[in-house]
Order: C-alpha cells, then structure tokens, then sequence
C-alpha cells in the first residue's frame, strides 16, 4: 500500500475507525471485494488503511455527493450491516472536509 496521491484541496475524507472481533468470518472477502469496486466509484480518490489493535480506513472523495452515493452503494450498506452484526465491536465513521495539504 502507499499513500494517496490526492488533488489540491478542498475534497472530503471518509475515516473509518473500528476494532475487529476474531475471527471474523468473510471479512476478508468483503475488504478484497470493496477493494476493486471502491476505483470504480464516481469522484474517488483514494485510500489509506492501517490496522493494529485499531483500525483507521480514510478514503478521499471529490465532493459530498460522491461521498453520499458510496453510503448508499447497495453493497457497501451490506457491509455495513454485517460489520455492526458480526465484524466489529466497535466502530465509527467521520467526515471532514481537507482543506490544505503538505508533503514533509
């Protein structure tokens, strides 16, 4: 994995914060699924993930409405259900608008 190449600001964050239970049965399925379909949505930009004891997923987003149809992506609402059901012990999402960007 490398970290997103992103267009100037402003564009909009999805961080998706969890802890996974174990095992969590077809969990892996479903990221590797999401995985190929996330490129194909319109105004995606990108991701990054990192997991330990907590997990953090920011995915990158042109707009808000783009943002919006990924929540409603038929198969990204399934997830989510399963998730909340069976994969996660907890978990959260947040939405921040980026508004300026730096390379170290």
């Amino acid at each position: 994995m490398k970290i997103s190449r992103t267009p100037n600001p402003p564009y909009y964050a999805i961080i998706f914060t969890s802890i996974k239970k174990e095992p969590a049965e077809g969990y892996e399925n479903m990221a590797n699924y999401l995985d190929k379909l996330l490129p194909k949505q319109k105004g995606f930009l990108g991701y990054e993930t990192a997991r330990e004891n907590i997990g953090i997923t920011v995915s990158y987003w042109e707009t808000l409405e783009d943002l919006k149809a990924w929540k409603e992506n038929e198969i990204h609402i399934k997830a989510n259900e399963i998730g909340k059901r069976i994969w996660y012990e907890d978990c959260t999402v947040r939405i921040a608008k980026v508004e300026k960007e730096y390379s170290l």
